[in-house]
């Protein structure tokens, strides 16, 4: 179960560490968009494109209900919630360091 869950962070990194990705979740942040409509604005081959929608798909940031021939592609916030989550324990630590450091400062420019 854990593994399952790392597994999952490191997909929800991977596919967060291509400019192209980050810009088709921005994209799709504001509507769903069809893939077509999805892939116009880069400069990438179909394969490419594909190849990147898989990797968000993979990675549970994107899904994709069918309309007709049409795929409507929809961003999915669940991951990037558990990222954020991840992200917030070390903000915890490094903010307990941070006030420590502080205090300790402090306490030496008040010795002077």
């Amino acid at each position: 179960m854990v593994y399952l869950r790392e597994q999952q962070i490191d997909d929800v990194f991977f596919a967060l560490s291509h400019p192209v990705r980050r810009a088709v979740l921005e994209r799709l942040a504001l509507e769903d968009l069809s893939v077509a409509e999805t892939s116009a604005p880069f400069d990438e081959s179909p394969s490419q494109m594909t190849k990147h929608l898989y990797i968000l798909e993979r990675a549970g940031m994107l899904s994709r209900k069918r309309e007709g021939r049409v795929h409507k592609l929809h961003m999915e916030a669940k991951p990037l919630k558990e990222i954020m989550d991840w992200v917030v324990r070390y903000q915890k630590f490094w903010d307990a360091r941070f006030d420590a450091l502080e205090n300790y400062l402090h306490k030496i420019n008040e010795e002077k």
